[in-house]
């Protein structure tokens, strides 16, 4: 297969010759986008915003199209989504940064001030994930002309095409060419890229193949976004219909195949069966209004089948799903799974959700925590003393209360603790991330 790139405007096959030009170029484009103004790159992120939205439909259409496993149905809300990213990134980018520093308060800086400013620390690398093939490119494009500097997008292998269009995009809406290039090359490249001290920065999304780029750059600026377990937890007095509907969607969006997906329900033993019946209901509802698609490859779902498969040996109950075909693999419901399982303890980046219940809220909680570290939990009640204490106890980059930890928007701070990650995404932190701050100090003038 040829591998294809969008560099200095352009769209060829890749030869090195072609990625040493494109690193080069963007090490010495930010010399230019450093000095753009607020106002410009705003205007650049609007005009985005303003294609992508007048493309949703053919857009959506062609990632499930070239992805042959993402339905268009979700792909709709991906490019909606994207446009968001754009559209307040470049708001975000009109209010500014740069802050007045109150030097007096000191008693040798009596009268002198200071502005703190943020510049950008140098090109960036964003290496992207397969299962958002045009937001989390967006993710990375978005913020790095908020703060004024180049970005090398890597897409994930056959997803070249989404991160390809952003960048003519960008081109189209004024951006240097020279600033936005994408290089869709093979792992050993992409280290090459990655230990390449003209690209200060890594921004990072995928599996826990990130610690390994991590280790091999440690003087650089690496944010990583990575998965894990994701979990709800589900109280006596919590609106069950509306846990279940949101859990089963949270479940099987993109048939599990995202680094938030809900894999793991705690529900009060009192509420348990109810839930667990309203649960199966919206899993067939969900499979008849909006067909769940296959798994991204056929070894994809050969490790479902073998996570559920140790599941049903150990014990579990399979209440429904369970079956396969291809790289297809039924949406499934587990129940009666213990914390020993795989299936509780690894992500399994598919459509496979296990329902326990509980007796005291802080067993439940010590569960959820069994894991090596998370991007979001969700906890469903109606009690506010419930809800915050279950958020401070949690250790999760998120706990969104009343929701999934599927749920997210677009301009929160976004990332894991522990082994799910390192830095946060989410427009204003990748702003912080993509760049560094500058203390200019005006001293008055003495007399002789």
């Amino acid at each position: 297969m040829n591998r294809r790139g969008y560099v200095n405007g352009c769209e060829s096959e890749i030869q090195p010759a072609l990625v040493e030009a494109c690193v080069e170029h963007a090490y010495e484009a930010v010399k230019t986008t450093r000095k753009t103004s607020l106002h410009d790159r705003a205007s650049t992120l609007e005009k985005i915003a303003g294609a992508l939205r007048g493309a949703t439909t053919p857009l959506a259409r062609q990632l499930a199209e070239d992805s042959g496993f993402l339905t268009e149905h979700d792909m709709r809300l991906e490019v909606q989504r994207a446009a968001e990213v754009f559209r307040l990134t470049a708001a975000y980018t009109l209010a500014g940064w740069s802050t007045a520093l109150d030097l007096d308060s000191v008693e040798r800086a009596r009268g002198a001030f200071g502005i703190v400013r943020r510049e950008p620390i140098g090109a960036v690398l964003g290496i992207c994930a397969f299962n958002g093939p045009l937001l989390i490119p967006a993710h990375k494009l978005a913020p790095a002309i908020a703060a004024g500097t180049s970005i090398i997008l890597k897409p994930a292998p056959g997803a070249a095409r989404a991160s390809v269009d952003l960048g003519k995009m960008a081109v189209n809406a004024g951006w240097p060419a020279a600033a936005v290039a994408v290089l869709d090359v093979d792992n050993d490249t992409t280290m090459k890229l990655v230990r390449d001290p003209r690209l200060p920065v890594i921004s990072f999304t995928g599996g826990r193949v990130g610690w390994t780029i991590k280790e091999a750059a440690p003087r650089k600026h690496v944010q990583l976004e990575l998965g894990g377990v994701g979990a709800v937890l589900v109280a006596a007095d919590a609106n069950l219909e509306q846990a279940a509907r949101e859990c089963a969607a949270g479940a099987f969006v993109r048939s599990g195949q995202s680094c938030i997906s809900v894999q793991r329900i705690y529900a009060a033993r009192s509420i348990f069966p109810e839930l667990v019946s309203l649960l199966v209901d919206a899993v067939r509802e969900l499979q008849a209004t909006h067909p769940i698609g296959p798994l991204v490859h056929e070894e994809a779902c050969s490790w479902i089948e073998r996570l559920v498969q140790d599941a049903v040996d150990g014990g579990a109950q399979l209440v429904h799903g369970g079956s396969r075909a291809g790289a297809y693999f039924e949406p499934t419901v587990l129940t009666e799974t213990t914390s020993q399982m795989k299936v509780m303890q690894e992500e399994a980046f598919g459509p496979v959700v296990a329902v326990n219940p509980y007796d005291l809220i802080e067993e439940a909680i010590s569960e959820i925590n069994s894991v090596g570290g998370a991007i979001h939990h969700g906890i469903y009640t109606a009690d506010l003393d419930v809800a915050f204490g279950a958020a401070d106890a949690i250790q999760a980059g998120g706990v969104i209360i009343n929701g999934p930890c599927t749920w997210r928007a677009d301009h929160m701070p976004y990332g894991g603790v522990g082994q799910a990650g390192f830095g946060r995404e989410g427009i204003a932190h990748s702003v912080l991330h993509f760049t560094e701050p500058k203390v200019i100090v005006v001293r008055p003038s003495r007399s002789r």
